[in-house]
């Protein structure tokens, strides 16, 4: 995964690595033991003046330490001291840069630890029986990291005024020398209207890493239950640096936002016998308001017979969305038992009915 750097926060108990569990809504040290309760607030949405003049960023706060062995990144506080690469464990180390970009203002917390993960993963491959059993055991001892994907959240009021053509199609069946004759006849005409819609939480996000087709797999997000940013939440985890800019993400949100006025005029006048066409709209948006929020995504990749196979699942709800080969032995097995199976019970019924 590329630009993804490790967030570390050291205990100051024993000086080892503090690591956010989902669980006990706290951080946890590798070594001591030691925990750090973890005490938050639900995020607010900014004006989306915020977003454009005076958002915070990173640079105050953190510094990104590499490793020269291994070429890790890790984001630690301009506090904090590595003594080591988490990673491979060398002491090599060397402050880079700080973490470019606007920081968020919201994290949409891990609900669930590595290892209930794991266990989702399992349940989910068991149900594919038609999955090569190399690449089940694959996947059962792969590790899967914990990463959070910058993304952007965006309300608004829109009133569309749109024109189009609206068809309506009409048929006639008549009777000419005794044959039946159907006749269609099309019918358009121009209409004008207006359409509101409240958009909550349209969601973009701000790294090319994840599609948004695949986005759409792990949705739903409860963003409302996003918690106002502390670096703690982060410990252990990695983040995704963003490589989108804010106003390409809010120009993606509108598009989306446009899309679905579409759809919903399209429906309005959508029968068995009457369609819309050629739809023009005149948007106007107001009360817009944003959060650049992260959202947890626990990752994965398997390379079976020179095939990379991603895996992803939303940290916040278990929801899986991954690729996985088919095995074709399986697959052959299967229909040539149901065939031999439907075979001999067209016999039997031959014989005794």
């Amino acid at each position: 995964m590329s630009a993804a750097t490790k967030v570390f926060q050291k205990c100051q108990e024993c000086g080892g690595e503090l690591i956010f569990n989902p669980s006990k809504n706290g951080l946890v040290c590798k070594n001591c033991g030691n925990f750090v309760s973890v005490t938050g607030t639900i995020s607010a949405e900014k004006s989306f003046q915020t977003l454009l003049e005076k958002a915070p960023t990173w640079k105050k706060e953190t510094a990104v330490l590499q490793c020269e062995h291994c070429g890790a990144k890790c984001v630690v506080s301009k506090f904090d001291i590595m003594a080591k690469c988490d990673y491979c464990g060398s002491s090599n180390l060397i402050k880079t840069t700080e973490v470019p970009g606007l920081r968020p203002d919201t994290v949409v917390v891990f609900d669930m630890n590595r290892a209930d993960a794991l266990t989702q993963v399992n349940t989910w491959l068991s149900k594919r029986f038609f999955v090569p059993s190399q690449f089940k055991q694959q996947l059962k001892n792969r590790q899967i990291n914990g990463v959070y994907f910058p993304a952007f959240t965006f309300d608004a009021n829109v009133t569309a005024k749109y024109t189009g053509v609206l068809v309506q199609t009409s048929t006639t069946t008549i009777v000419v020398n005794e044959n039946e004759t159907t006749q269609s006849q099309i019918v358009r005409r121009g209409i004008n209207d207006i359409i509101s819609r409240t958009f909550d939480d349209c969601l973009v996000l701000a790294n090319d890493e994840i599609t948004p087709q695949v986005l759409a797999k792990l949705q739903p997000y409860d963003t409302n239950r996003g918690q106002t940013f502390q670096q703690s939440y982060l410990s252990g985890f990695n983040i995704c640096q963003p490589s989108k800019e804010a106003q390409k993400c809010w120009s993606e949100a509108k598009n989306l936002m446009e899309s679905t006025i579409r759809r919903q005029i399209t429906a309005r006048y959508a029968t068995n016998n009457t369609h819309i066409e050629d739809i023009h709209l005149d948007l106007n948006i107001t009360n817009i308001t944003y959060k650049y929020v992260l959202l947890p995504v626990y990752v994965g990749h398997i390379e079976y017979k020179g095939t990379k196979y991603p895996l992803y699942v939303n940290g916040q709800t278990g929801k899986i969305y991954g690729k996985t080969p088919k095995s074709w032995w399986k697959i052959l097995l299967t229909f040539g038992a149901l065939g031999i199976a439907a075979f001999a019970a067209g016999i039997f019924l031959a014989m005794f009915l």
